[in-house]
């Protein structure tokens, strides 16, 4: 599912692939879980997905963006 304000990854379908990547990255690092290969494989069981929301603009949060 695309659009002009969202976008919808494939499913993650190999441990490790670009999506599985993706959604470790959205872990801060002092969280990830011990076992990253076992989790990126959980994430393939689970069917998992990145969904891309493009805002103009955000309201009552804070986000911590590195880089």
């Amino acid at each position: 599912m695309t659009g002009p304000d969202r976008e919808v990854s494939d499913v993650t379908t190999t441990p490790g692939d670009a999506v599985g990547r993706e959604l470790l990255a959205t872990i801060p690092q002092s969280a990830r879980p011990e076992d990253e290969d076992a989790f990126l494989g959980q994430l393939v069981d689970e069917r998992r997905v990145v969904i891309r929301l493009k805002v103009d603009r955000l309201y009552g949060t804070a986000l911590d963006i590195e880089g």
